[in-house]
């Protein structure tokens, strides 16, 4: 069967050491579709993932130290300085960029789909004027294109021909035969287009999202350079959204596959882990749900019968402790968990305030968190979690309270991933903002910024002395933990979530 036209997809998200779970949702109904499809792909070309966490030394802690805790006369420059930061991590090398032209034009794809992050800035642009200059349609999409203000910004870089906001995996075929035949995609729904002639920008309505995932395809990830990965690792996601969805600080509950819970039937997804298991030869997956266990019934029946599909599997997840109700994460179930393969276990837990859990809306208790860390750990399973520091209305007490905590629950965590709080356009926290600013006077210098959908501040906590000694003990107690290896039984993890 000859071809209906040839689609070169570029996936510039190369922050993880597996497949983008998001490309093999493209390519699957393009290809069953009739449409011949090529990957293009950075770990092909020699740049490896970048691990997310690994054990860490010295210089890890002194980089931390002078990103969350500066001295009093840096904290005011620190904007400045990460904008220098980024650009040059997010820069493209010669030798990149050779091998991006080389690839596109000898491509000689009708259409290219362009997978970024706000942070491939610089390499969008690359690549888009790549392509204008051989006369080739190219449509972006991406996590963080559902925020209007950000589509419209990156819908006017130069050979951009639409931005995609949503999810596309009923939708791509239709919009990549319109692009070839070469019709105007404005009026689709979740499209931005820059119009030069108008000068403006136009939009169809926002997606809705998608209501019925069992319909969805197993994803076809066979065009990754599996054997370029240093495990073979499969990901899935079992639900999109979250369950929970109230945290003010989350922006992934508005990213494309984020807004509003859904969840497929356990059938469906034991279909899939036992389809990919098969066809990549491998037994260690990876769930990418916001918060696995927001559908409890599914969570528990993977946990009884993910062995049976696929003996000896291995797999990691992300759990919310809520405090209401039923959430699965008794320590009966965390041992069925234990044995059913699951090794490790990442959650939220942000601080150890229980004052600042209520301002974050996490919906979750310091004491529950507690004895969440140490079942889990005893049964087994290797504990990861994310924290906060610099969240409006935190205190040196606050910080206080959260050293303390981790210092209590040392032996039973493996890894902490700490960032500092970073406002988000379309969260929680931008609504609260914008209605009452006055509620949040540690912060200063606030202007949002859509093209990158952050927010530059600065957190006046910054300048209390006081303050910043406090988030050094507690940085000193961070580094404690991870500098500890990670158990042998999980190291194929090493580096993920």
């Amino acid at each position: 069967m000859v071809a209906k036209g040839k689609v070169l997809l570029v996936d510039l998200n190369n922050y993880a050491r597996y497949p983008s779970l998001g490309i093999g949702y493209l390519v699957a109904p393009l290809r069953a579709a009739g449409y011949e499809v090529e990957l293009l792909s950075p770990m092909a070309h020699g740049q490896g993932g970048v691990m997310r966490e690994h054990q860490e030394n010295i210089l890890d802690h002194l980089m931390r130290r002078i990103y969350m805790a500066p001295p009093g006369w840096l904290w005011q420059h620190q904007d400045w300085l990460y904008e220098i930061y980024r650009v040059w991590k997010q820069r493209l090398t010669f030798q990149r960029r050779n091998l991006l032209q080389a690839e596109i034009e000898c491509g000689k794809a009708d259409v290219i789909l362009l997978s970024a992050y706000l942070s491939h800035r610089k390499p969008v642009e690359f690549i888009a004027g790549i392509a204008a200059r051989l006369g080739v349609p190219v449509l972006l999409g991406g996590p963080a294109f559902t925020l209007p203000g950000t589509a419209k910004d990156w819908a006017r870089i130069a050979g951009v021909s639409a931005v995609f906001s949503g999810e596309a995996e009923f939708v791509i075929v239709d919009l990549v035969r319109a692009l070839i035949r070469g019709v105007s995609v404005y009026n689709y729904t979740g499209i931005f287009v820059h119009s030069e002639r108008a000068s403006q920008i136009g939009c169809g309505s926002m997606l809705e999202p998608l209501a019925e995932l069992n319909e969805l395809p197993i994803p076809d990830l066979s065009d990754f350079p599996w054997e370029l990965y240093p495990h073979r690792i499969v990901p899935l996601m079992a639900s999109r959204g979250c369950g929970w969805g109230r945290c003010t600080f989350c922006s992934d509950v508005i990213t494309a596959n984020g807004r509003t819970f859904r969840s497929r039937s356990l059938e469906h997804v034991l279909d899939e882990i036992e389809t990919q298991s098969r066809q990549y030869q491998a037994r260690d997956f990876i769930f990418l749900d916001i918060k696995l266990n927001s559908d409890v019934n599914l969570w528990r029946g993977i946990i009884d019968n993910i062995q049976k599909r696929v003996p000896g599997a291995k797999w990691i997840g992300t759990v919310h402790v809520n405090s209401m109700g039923d959430n699965g994460l008794d320590q009966d179930t965390l041992v069925r968990a234990h044995e059913s393969g699951l090794v490790r276990i990442s959650f939220g837990m942000e601080s150890g305030s229980q004052k600042m859990l209520r301002r974050m809306a996490k919906g979750c208790k310091v004491e529950l968190n507690e004895a969440f860390i140490r079942a889990a750990s005893r049964a087994g399973i290797s504990v990861r979690s994310t924290m906060m520091v610099g969240y409006p209305g935190e205190s040196t007490g606050d910080v206080d309270l959260t050293t303390q905590f981790l210092e209590r629950n040392a032996e039973y965590l493996d890894r902490i991933n700490l960032c500092r709080f970073k406002p988000i356009p379309g969260t929680a926290f931008q609504s609260l903002y914008d209605h009452r600013p006055e509620r949040f006077e540690d912060i200063q210098v606030f202007k949002w910024d859509y093209r990158f959908a952050r927010a530059s501040y600065r957190p006046s906590q910054m300048r209390d002395r006081r303050y910043r000694l406090a988030v050094l003990k507690m940085l000193n107690v961070v580094h404690i933990i991870n500098r500890k290896p990670l158990r042998d039984n999980m190291i194929q993890f090493d580096g993920l979530m």
